[in-house]
């Protein structure tokens, strides 16, 4: 118990410090690479995207140190409608290779098949388009000790979306970067209590072409996103009371300088386990900390815009062995709509 206490507590001071250092700045200003900041996966949306510290499933995005503990092998899949019509499909495999080796690959699409009713400078009416997002990761994961595990994700980025129109038809641009890196650490440091530490999208690089053959010059680097995570194992009314906990904040560039204006976000997420095969979970994400903290407190209400989300998992293995449904709903970050995901896992 006072190992649990003394753990969380370095945990507490490590997202003071982060947060200390995010305040220092206001807002960060233009987000390359957007579509990666979301949740992934029905369960962490459910729990506000608080999921690094333990992901019972697509493990590869939330933190790829933990995919070495996984018992046995596991396929994922799911899909997901967001606001403005925005849509999400996702899969994943994972194995272990004993006795400390585990592996994965993890697929996902985010994008609009959708954008309807375009019209040129002249107010002539352009065929339908869409906008789209292909990300891949291969991840490794080795456990180095009883309680530590490491990861490393390799990433294959790919955009492409409608730029501009010529005699009647739509032109896009595209961007594809491969070689980026994520890193992944866990620590289990009690039975009760689970660490994680995260790095992603470092060395992720685009550059733009269009369907004329050019290429823009301006070069798009995702922001690197650092995420400390903690997990708790309590309970309520003698039944078991998942607590999870990410702090996210985004400190330095694409070429590791520090931002003028960084942020950090923290996420919250519970899941009460009252019933044997019916879980019951809630979240609150993108809780911000920035400089309009201090400096312009009316600014800072105008736009930390949290996310509020509620969900609930199926275990539906007396139907078919090793199965599990999980739903996910969560408003979205300004509250325009509502995001929904729905997934399955069966683990074999």
């Amino acid at each position: 118990m006072k190992n649990s206490i003394r753990i969380i507590a370095t945990w507490s001071v490590l997202c003071i410090v982060v947060t200390f250092f995010s305040v220092q700045g206001s807002q960060t200003g233009g987000l390359p690479g957007a579509y990666l900041q979301p949740s992934m996966g029905a369960s962490a949306l459910a729990m506000g995207g608080a999921y690094s510290a333990s992901p019972e499933s697509f493990t590869a995005w939330w933190n790829p140190g933990m995919l070495a503990n996984l018992r046995g092998k596991r396929a994922s899949g799911g899909i997901g409608m967001r606001s403005l019509g925005r849509s999400d499909a996702y899969a994943s495999f994972e194995f272990r290779v004993p006795p400390r080796l585990g592996m994965g690959l993890l697929f996902l699409y985010r994008g609009d098949p959708f954008v309807n009713d375009l019209y040129d400078e002249n107010e002539k009416p352009l065929g339908d388009a869409n906008f789209s997002t292909f990300t891949g990761k291969i991840t490794l994961s080795y456990i180095l000790t009883r309680k530590l595990g490491a990861g490393i994700n390799i990433n294959m980025f790919h955009q492409r979306l409608p730029t501009s129109s010529s005699d009647g038809d739509v032109n896009y641009s595209s961007a594809t970067s491969i070689g980026a890196i994520d890193i992944g650490l866990s620590y289990k440091a009690s039975d009760k209590l689970s660490l994680a530490l995260t790095a992603r999208n470092l060395g992720a690089s685009f550059t733009w072409e269009t369907e004329n053959g050019y290429y823009i010059s301006a070069e798009d680097k995702p922001l690197p996103k650092i995420t400390a995570g903690a997990k708790y194992d309590g309970a309520l009314l003698k039944k078991p009371l998942l607590w999870r906990a990410d702090l996210m904040g985004q400190l330095f560039d694409g070429e590791f300088n520090k931002l003028d204006r960084p942020q950090a976000q923290l996420c919250l997420g519970w899941e009460w386990q009252y019933w044997e095969t019916f879980f019951i979970r809630a979240g609150v994400g993108d809780i911000l900390f920035n400089g309009d903290m201090v400096k312009d407190s009316k600014e800072y209400r105008d736009q930390s815009s949290m996310r509020i989300s509620l969900g609930c998992a199926f275990d539906v293995s007396k139907y078919i062995k090793g199965m599990k449904v999980n739903y996910g709903v969560s408003t979205d970050k300004v509250w325009a709509g509502l995001d929904h995901q729905l997934d399955c896992i069966y683990t074999f």
